[in-house]
Order: C-alpha cells, then structure tokens, then sequence
C-alpha cells in the first residue's frame, strides 16, 4: 500500500536525535530547545516535530499524541498518513531514562555528587545505584497516577517516562499507528517507509544510528525488573508484536 506522507511519533529514550537525523530531508524540524513553537502559527510540516517536543503541552490529550495527531493536526488526512513508532526494549528504554533523567554515572566524584543532590531534592537517601534506581521506578509509577503532569517530579520527567501504550492508543486501547518497528529495525524501516510513501532516498546500513546500548550500565535486580514489568506491562507486549526488518 502508498501513502500519501508519513507522521512520526517520537517515543522518549527510543533514538530520538539518529531518527530526525535519518527522516532528512522530509522532516523538518523546528528550535525545540525553548518555548514550543505554536501550532496555529506554524506551517503543517513542522507540526509533527512540535508535537515530539516534550514541552508541548497538551491538555486532556497530554499522554496520547497519537489521538491528537489523529483527531486534531491530521484530522482529513490521518487514513493516507504512514504513521509509525520505534519501541525500544522496555528494560533498556528505563535504564535510559533512569541515567538520563535521574542518576549521572561516571567517576566516584560524579556518584557522590548525584547522590547527594538526588537526596536533598527528594528528602530520601541515597547511597548506591541500585537504591536510587528503586527511588527512580517508584517515581516513574507516581507520575503514572499523578493528576498533573508536574507532579511528581515536573513536566520532563513525566513526559520521557510516559508509557509507549498511552501514547500510541485511543481510549479503547487501539493502536492508532500504521506500524510500530523494534528499534533494532531502525534503519529498514526507515527505508521501508520512504518506499511506501514513494520517496527516492534511501539509507546506506553503513550509516550511523545512535542507538542507546546498556553494555556496562547499572542492570536492574530480579524485584527491578518485575516492578518494570509491572510499571510497563504493555509496553513489553507492543515490543514483542513490533516488526522488525
């Protein structure tokens, strides 16, 4: 089947940075290092990197984009649209997080400095990686039952540990995207997707793609992983259907 154009759907700690570098030049991007820039104000084909910037605020749509893009930016032309996500294996994508958002590793002096901001900002010790990290999924599952994106620890941190579900179903839990790849598959897909929507590019497997590895990184314990489990449960059943290339 053609598609007419195709929506991307950024899912927070999924190779971000590599996928808008690779959908060049049919991506355009738009400054998402301030306030976003506004939908009404802006031409349609930036509308789809001001909905991937986290700082965009959403309303009663907040943690299901895809519902927005379906039902608000691309109402007319959704059916003709290739809309598609990467999922990125659920541990690794939350060891990702866990570093990017909450716990700087690298040398003893990082450590201990992390560690002591981590326990004056949020009034509980800390004093290893593997404590941190139960702090860190415990509030990963309070910002999932928060009633305001703020809470519990602001707008990006709720944000980047959104579950993947939520953002790519509707209220019903249907999956509102075309196709959802295994990160892995990055690259084929990419090209799978400038194919069906009849683009000329194609990507070389040389190329780089910066793709987030958790070789030498904190790995979680036995009760770790079945709280993470727990926190994205359906996450883990979107990676096992996904397709890969």
């Amino acid at each position: 089947m053609s598609y007419d154009s195709f929506f991307w759907l950024h899912i927070k700690k999924s190779a971000g940075i590599s996928t808008r570098h690779l959908l060049q030049p049919y991506y355009p991007e738009v400054d998402r290092t301030h306030w976003p820039a506004n939908f009404i104000q802006s031409p349609a084909d930036q509308h789809n990197d001001i909905l991937n910037n986290y700082r965009m605020l959403l309303g009663e749509y907040q943690f299901k984009r895809s519902l927005f893009a379906k039902e608000v930016l691309y109402k007319r032309e959704w059916d003709n649209m290739l809309s598609f996500a990467f999922a990125r294996e659920p541990v690794s994508r939350c060891i990702s997080m866990f570093y990017y958002l909450y716990w700087h590793s690298g040398s003893l002096k990082s450590l201990i400095k992390s560690a002591a901001q981590k326990t004056l900002k949020t009034r509980k010790l800390h004093y290893s990686t593997a404590g941190a990290f139960d702090h860190f999924l415990d509030y990963v599952a309070k910002a999932q039952y928060a009633d305001s994106i703020y809470s519990p620890l602001g707008s990006h941190f709720s944000t980047h540990t959104n579950s993947m579900w939520r953002d790519v179903t509707d209220y019903d839990g249907t999956v509102l995207l075309t196709r959802i790849y295994r990160l892995e598959s990055l690259l084929p897909a990419i090209n799978q997707v400038f194919e069906d929507c009849g683009l000329p590019k194609r990507l070389q497997h040389s190329q780089r793609s910066n793709q987030t590895s958790n070789k030498g990184q904190y790995q979680p314990s036995a009760a770790q992983r079945i709280k993470i489990e727990a926190l994205f449960s359906q996450d883990f059943e979107l990676y096992e259907s996904a397709i890969s290339c």
